[in-house]
């Protein structure tokens, strides 16, 4: 009992982390900072926060993973996690790095328009990179919430059929 507390714990705080991070980061952080800093200076610390932000995203994503594993989950409950783990690290690993080695920031007056194209580009594919492991992060947790629901209602009503069983009455006795 102790130890499914704990992966309980463990799959709940991990998706709450990873979830309440990104959501902060891109409707609080990103908004201030880029409507207070320079645009070459927000979107340096943007740049510099995704990449905390993916690493994270990942690492807790495989705590979540296996967390559910753990729990006896199974199916897309355990694959969704571990495919958005990799999404993350990928992103951060392949896209991350060409996406500040053309930021206008870092190219400075060496900017074209060819570059220009290609960071608007990958910038795209990025922001919708992130909002898709985040929609998917947000269907796990409700995924798993339904699991949860359906497991706390099946221990309630054997909990009340077996309060109401005169035999257990009497066992009680």
């Amino acid at each position: 009992m102790i130890s499914q507390t704990i992966w309980r714990t463990a799959l709940w705080v991990s998706l709450g982390g990873w979830i309440g991070s990104w959501a902060f980061f891109a409707l609080v952080v990103s908004q201030i900072a880029f409507r207070v800093l320079p645009d070459n200076l927000s979107g340096d610390l943007a740049g510099m926060l995704m990449e905390v932000l993916l690493w994270s995203g990942g690492g807790l994503a495989l705590i979540a993973a296996a967390a559910a594993a753990a729990l006896g989950r199974r199916g897309w409950l355990v694959g969704l996690p571990i495919c958005l783990a990799l999404l993350c690290i990928a992103s951060d690993v392949g896209l991350s790095p060409e996406i500040a080695a053309l930021r206008p920031s870092t190219l400075g007056a060496a900017s074209t328009p060819d570059s220009s194209r290609r960071f608007s580009l990958l910038h795209a594919l990025s922001l919708g990179l992130f909002l898709s492991i985040h929609l998917l992060s947000v269907l796990l947790l409700v995924l798993h919430a339904r699991v949860d629901a359906r497991i706390h209602q099946t221990s309630r009503s054997r909990d009340e059929c077996g309060s109401n069983h005169p035999s257990m009455a009497s066992a009680g006795s």
